[in-house]
């Protein structure tokens, strides 16, 4: 059974690294999440915009209706329009995000301004939009450029580099920057597992999605920077999940209003997590 606090957490990012699935084996795949016993908790697929001609031709030959689709523009609002024109092309694909990053640039607020500004000129038919914005460059200068426009922001909590993973502290300031301004986010990267780690192939300390929901958990509840970095930095997996089992029904709403989702590139990782804590089951 799906608990309230995980629905639609799980963005399905199977074609990007580190699984980098073959598109007919990533919609596969995403066609078993959504027809399984935690589809509740399954999210969009997630799908570059270079990959959308390629992905219209897999739901052909897979005899696929319809998908929800995260449209991701990695290389920045230059190509939204023709981007979103692509989505809208094909009517099997219902577009429920436009997600992309912010420009290198000297003030991060005008680099989010000018996304803002291309994402104001683009009909995106109810579609949510992300800008994606370093966690350690989140103030609250940045956070009020995404939110004046009314678009949602998107955070890197890893990749395939050490850079990549923010430290607890970078990523601490960033969540409660966030909540202050009341801004609604979603992470990408990172977060395979529930609980913090150091990963055996890399030896990259991934940050946890439960620790990350702890975290805001506690940003909502006004704690300190340093204690929510604390919820980030926790290992102890039974700890963990019994925190989160005693979040009541009013927090879980205040941090999912906050904490959208993430991008994982195997949904299934994050689910046998779950189930093996006893934070979901089967029945």
């Amino acid at each position: 059974m799906a608990c309230p606090i995980f629905r639609g957490m799980f963005d399905d990012a199977s074609l990007f690294p580190p699984a980098s699935l073959p598109m007919a084996d990533a919609v596969a795949g995403h066609l078993r999440h959504q027809a399984a016993w935690y589809r509740e908790m399954s999210g969009p697929f997630v799908c570059a915009d270079t990959k959308i001609t390629e992905l219209s031709a897999t739901l052909t030959a897979a005899g696929v209706a319809e998908l929800d689709l995260a449209l991701v523009l990695p290389g920045g609002a230059m190509g939204l329009d023709a981007a979103v024109d692509g989505a809208f092309a094909d009517p099997r694909l219902r577009l429920r995000a436009v997600e992309l990053p912010a420009a290198a640039c000297e003030s991060i607020t005008t680099a989010v301004a000018d996304v803002a500004a291309a994402l104001d000129r683009t009909p995106l038919a109810g579609a949510a939009a992300f800008i994606e914005v370093p966690a350690g460059e989140f103030t609250t200068a940045a956070a009020r450029a995404v939110d004046d426009h009314r678009y949602l922001a998107k955070v890197r909590t890893g990749g395939t580099t050490a850079e990549a993973f923010p430290d607890d502290q970078t990523l601490a300031n960033c969540l409660v920057t966030l909540t202050q301004a009341r801004l609604a986010f979603k992470c990408t990267a990172g977060l395979h597992h529930a609980v913090r780690h150091r990963a055996a192939d890399t030896g990259f300390e991934h940050h946890g999605f439960l620790n990350v929901l702890l975290a805001v958990a506690a940003a909502v509840d006004d704690a300190s920077r340093e204690q929510v970095a604390a919820e980030l930095a926790d290992r102890d997996a039974a700890r963990v999940s019994a925190k989160i089992s005693k979040l009541d029904a009013e927090t879980v709403s205040a941090v999912r209003s906050l904490f959208v989702s993430f991008g994982t590139c195997s949904t299934d990782e994050p689910i046998n997590d779950l189930v093996t804590l006893g934070l979901v089951s089967k029945d």
